[in-house]
């Protein structure tokens, strides 16, 4: 019996698409390849929404091509937004579409106790500080968490339509007492925008620029500077790995550099110096 040839495709997105109907529009196409995951309701609705800002939704899946979407990519304004579409746009068609990495947000820090005073001043310094010293992002600030002695266990947010959610990243920070003790008698029920002005007009009080997620880097910053271990950095910050949190959140400047460098040379000639 003669074999017939293998038909090979003419490139890999066809390859890579699953079986589907002739006219399948790519919202129809995703929903159905999303169903046969696990994913969280809120990722199932952003993984959606991606295709309905890009204005995707009503394309049929036959047509699309990589640099379709490449292009509608580049309208994004923002690399991190493009960049969050470009993953959502993996998960959603299962096409190989390219992701840049991430790339680490820089921000002035002002120095903690400047930080501390500013927040302090605010109608939301409560909110501020679960930011500044839990590293609690702004959506999980503006939501009651479960507390047990110090320990906050970290697993909803609040939304910017004001409905809850689960957090992007689950687990337990440690507090510190103070903040811990304010925390058990607060209600954190915010919606998250009255808590983002709040805490930029304290910023601009204080002559500083502030934004919640600026509260975040500063957490990660001081902790390393209070000389915290990998583990507890990745801990406090609830990441899965370590490389996240030193890469995307802990800020160095080249002053800190060289003190560190004349610390360690005086250490070493100190040695050297004993009889």
């Amino acid at each position: 019996m003669e074999l017939l040839p293998l038909r090979v495709l003419p490139n890999t997105m066809r390859a890579c698409r699953t079986a589907r109907s002739p006219m399948q529009t790519c919202l129809e196409f995703a929903e159905a390849r999303l169903q046969q995951r696990s994913i969280k309701e809120s990722t199932f609705k952003e993984y959606l929404a991606t295709l309905r800002v890009l204005g995707l939704a009503d394309v049929p899946y036959e047509t699309v091509t990589l640099a379709m979407l490449n292009s509608r990519l580049s309208r994004v304004l923002t690399a991190s937004t493009r960049r969050k579409h470009a993953i959502n746009l993996r998960a959603c068609l299962g096409l190989p579409v390219p992701c840049p990495k991430a790339a680490q947000k820089v921000y002035a820090l002002p120095p903690l106790p400047v930080l501390h005073n500013a927040v302090d001043t605010s109608s939301y310094r409560l909110w501020g500080f679960v930011m500044l010293y839990g590293g609690l992002r702004l959506g999980e600030a503006c939501a009651n968490q479960p507390i047990i002695g110090t320990v906050l266990t970290v697993d909803r947010q609040r939304k910017a339509d004001g409905t809850l959610a689960s957090a992007k990243t689950c687990g337990p920070v440690v507090l510190p007492d103070w903040l811990a003790d304010e925390y058990r008698a607060h209600d954190f029920e915010r919606a998250a925008n009255t808590v983002y002005v709040g805490i930029r007009r304290a910023g601009r009080r204080a002559g500083v620029e502030i934004r919640p997620h600026l509260l975040r880097h500063a957490f990660a910053t001081n902790l390393v500077a209070a000389g915290a271990t990998p583990e507890v950095l990745r801990r406090q910050m609830r990441h899965h790995d370590v490389a996240v949190s030193l890469r995307y959140y802990v800020q160095t400047t080249e002053s800190q550099v060289a003190e560190t460098v004349a610390r360690m040379s005086s250490c070493g000639l100190a040695l050297g110096n004993e009889p």
